[in-house]
C-alpha cells in the first residue's frame, strides 16, 4: 500500500488519518498468470491497482481478432494509467463492459469498490480534486491520445510515442502483445525495432 500511497501523494497530501481509512477500503488479491479476473459483458464495478506483475484489458474485435487495449504494470511512465486496471464506464452505465482483464504474468493487486472510491472522494474537496485529475490528467487524456494515435498516426509514429511514454516497455512485456496494444503485426514490429537498432 505504500506504492500506492506514494502515487497518490504526488496529487495531494495524504494525512495518516484519512490514509488509515482509505487503506482499509482495499483489499489484496492474487491472480496467476492465464486468469481472465474479469470478462466482456459483466459490469466491472472494481478498481485494481497492479502491485506487481503484469495484466492486460483486450477486446475481441468483429473478424474474431484480439486487440490488447492497455496494458498494467507497476513502473515509471507518463501516465499512471498503467497502474490502475478498471472500467468504470461499464459501471456507472451500468452496461456490460467491453473488455476483459488477462494476467500475463503472476501478479498482486490492492482492490477497492468503485462505489467505496466514490464515497472517497467525498470526503472533502482535496480528494474531489484527486478524483477529478484522475479521471482528466489520467484516464481522460490518456484515453483520448490513444484513439487518436490508433486512427490517425502511423505504426513508426504509434511506436516512437510508446517508447516514448513506457520506455522500459520490452523489459515488462512479449513483443507480441506490444505489437496487438499498438494494433500492428508482429512481423511489422520486429521491422520497426531492426530499424531503431540500426
Amino acid at each position: 500500500m505504500q506504492n500506492l500511497k506514494r502515487e497518490l501523494g504526488k496529487l495531494i497530501d495524504i494525512d495518516d488519518k484519512t490514509w488509515n481509512y482509505i487503506s482499509s477500503k482495499f483489499k489484496p488479491k492474487s491472480a496467476k498468470k492465464g486468469d481472465i479476473v474479469h470478462h466482456a459483458g459483466d459490469i466491472c464495478s472494481d478498481i485494481w491497482y497492479i502491485k506487481s506483475g503484469l495484466a492486460r484489458s483486450y477486446f475481441i474485435d468483429s473478424s474474431g481478432k484480439d486487440f490488447t487495449w492497455q496494458l498494467y504494470f507497476n513502473d515509471e511512465s507518463k501516465s499512471n494509467i498503467n497502474l490502475f486496471m478498471d472500467d468504470s464506464v461499464s459501471y456507472y452505465e451500468n452496461e456490460g463492459s467491453l473488455v476483459s482483464f488477462e494476467i500475463l504474468e503472476d501478479a498482486e493487486f490492492e482492490i477497492i469498490s468503485i462505489a467505496d472510491m466514490d464515497e472517497i472522494f467525498d470526503i472533502d474537496k482535496k480528494w474531489q480534486h484527486l478524483g477529478r485529475t484522475m479521471i482528466h490528467d489520467t484516464w481522460f487524456a490518456s484515453t483520448y491520445k490513444r484513439v487518436i494515435s490508433l486512427m490517425s498516426e502511423d505504426a513508426q509514429q504509434r511506436y516512437d510515442r510508446l517508447l516514448r511514454e513506457y520506455p522500459t516497455i520490452f523489459d515488462k512485456v512479449k513483443s507480441y502483445h506490444v505489437a496487438s496494444y499498438l494494433g500492428i503485426a508482429p512481423q511489422t514490429l520486429s521491422k520497426l525495432r531492426r530499424n531503431e537498432s540500426k
